[in-house]
């Protein structure tokens, strides 16, 4: 019971550490900019203008051999109000890959509250778990569906493209590795009572 308490609170206070770290830089967007607007829009005459003044920035960055690092960082509580606000690609980008269909994206994105949430709901079921099997049964099936379903998405998303690379951070590692941790020990839990009752 110990070991769901301390990673219900691991889980808990990762919400709110950071769950994806974006980094990019002022040469590659300038870069980026200046593809873009190239195919997009390369044969007006107008945009000639502003292709020159990007190809400007793009060598004064390049002349002074340093360029500049852009990066930021988005925690699991900061995901819904961004994306709702469409205020950061990051968490638009990251909110994406995670959910899959972007189709009422913003509703989605609200999902991820139930996981401290559920933490909460784990830690109840654990004390309750010492008098009742099915608390225990009910922990198992949803810390392996978070856990299994979660690392697995993590592990085969692709947040990096031409413009952005976006790595996920600990928090949301942690998120994972602690419902996982209550999925073990449910595990564990259940298979010591099977022996205890074979006796």
């Amino acid at each position: 019971m110990a070991v769901v308490i301390v990673a219900g609170a691991v889980i808990i206070k990762s919400f709110f550490l950071p769950w994806a770290l974006a980094s990019t830089s002022v040469g590659r967007v300038s870069g980026q900019v200046h593809r873009s607007i190239d195919s997009s829009f390369g044969s007006l005459p107008f945009v000639g203008k502003v292709m020159a003044g990007v190809k400007e920035t793009s060598g004064v960055i390049q002349e002074l051999g340093a360029d500049i690092d852009i990066s930021t960082v988005v925690s699991g509580y900061n995901i819904p109000r961004m994306v709702n606000s469409k205020s950061s690609k990051i968490a638009l980008s990251f909110a994406q890959n995670f959910f899959g269909d972007v189709k009422d994206l913003d509703k989605k994105s609200m999902l991820v509250y139930l996981l401290p949430l559920f933490a909460v709901v784990c830690i109840m079921l654990a004390i309750t778990g010492m008098r009742h099997k099915i608390s225990v049964m009910l922990m198992l099936m949803i810390s392996g569906a978070i856990s299994i379903g979660g690392l697995h998405a993590l592990n085969t998303m692709n947040l990096s493209n031409e413009l952005v690379d976006i790595v996920i951070g600990k928090g949301l590692w942690q998120t994972m590795y602690g419902y996982l941790g209550i999925f073990i020990v449910s595990i564990f839990w259940l298979g010591t009572g099977l022996m205890k009752a074979k006796k």
